[in-house]
């Protein structure tokens, strides 16, 4: 006996149903719906669904299982690019002929953030190599206003794009009313001047920060060059601001450095602004560099995917 598909009557061996006369050869069984609960796979409607039951917390749990399940903060490659730029820059402070072309970029970092402080407190300013005596400087010229006007027109048109995002709308603010006074003041020369060092130490971190998470990186090879130049810039600022702080001989050096009178930055910071020893500078400047590693590995920590 054979069932009809259609009908489910019972016939012997025909071709076609005797109750509905339906063909059995051209039966095509109805394609189920696109919008069927049987086919539906979607999480989304998974998701409603399970909010509309009475297991609400299930729902919710169930949703944060892959965050739960994410890849660490730092990966395997991200510790291996870390310390083995650490290694890399140790190898190139001992042996000077490894570390010329990272000092050649010390020194343009160092320039650049001379430079970039300057523009922005309204100081055009060039970073250059001096050729004269050695190491960079950075030629400025005097003080545009308009160029501080056009900073605080854009910090105050950021502010009113942000103003529905609390978080980044506070914090440029915050940065806006930092800049009014140190613009009006003395502070601005300060901080210009402590750029040079503080700049080594900005792309120090940032490199560190892309060698532990490969951000930016075009290519897996570039993780552990950023590793490396990382290290070299926070190791070579440590060596530096150990000298100044325990050797009086490396602290008369620096002092006659290009051709003597005291232009040299810490030497300024010491003498001009914050009426300290240069000791003391160099110790602030100390820990900073051995503090870098450790912010780096902190934003990864705190960076938000």
């Amino acid at each position: 006996m054979f069932a009809c598909p259609k009908c489910g009557f019972e016939s012997g061996g025909a071709l076609d149903c005797a109750r509905c006369g339906v063909v059995f050869a051209r039966w095509r069984a109805a394609a189920p719906t696109p919008h069927s609960p049987v086919e539906a796979t979607d999480p989304a409607s998974e998701l409603a669904a399970a909010l509309a039951s009475d297991a609400p917390g299930d729902a919710i749990r169930a949703a944060d299982e892959p965050s739960a399940a994410a890849e660490p903060r730092i990966d395997r490659a991200g510790w291996i690019a870390f310390g083995g730029g650490g290694i890399a820059a140790c190898i190139a402070l001992f042996f000077p002929l490894a570390g010329v072309a990272l000092s050649a970029l010390t020194t343009l970092v160092h320039e650049m953030g001379h430079a970039a402080c300057g523009w922005l407190f309204g100081y055009p300013s060039i970073p250059a190599f001096d050729f004269a005596y050695g190491g960079g400087v950075t030629l400025q010229q005097d003080r545009v206003p308009l160029l501080v006007a056009a900073v605080i027109a854009a910090a105050g048109y950021g502010v009113y794009a942000l103003r529905a995002r609390a978080l980044p709308r506070n914090l440029l603010l915050g940065l806006l009313a930092l800049y009014v006074p140190l613009a009006l003041t003395r502070g601005h020369e300060l901080l210009i001047v402590a750029m040079g060092h503080g700049g080594e130490l900005a792309f120090a971190t940032l490199a560190l920060h892309r060698a532990l998470s490969g951000r930016g990186c075009k290519l897996e090879a570039e993780r552990p060059l950023y590793g490396l130049v990382g290290w070299y810039l926070a190791l070579s600022g440590s060596v530096f601001a150990w000298q100044l702080r325990t050797s009086d001989l490396h602290r008369e050096l620096y002092e006659e450095a290009k051709g003597g009178g005291h232009w040299m930055d810490f030497s300024r910071l010491a003498e001009e602004f914050l009426h300290v020893p240069l000791e003391s500078v160099a110790t602030g400047f100390l820990a900073l560099c051995l503090l870098t590693p450790a912010l780096a590995i902190g934003l990864q920590h705190l960076r938000r995917d």
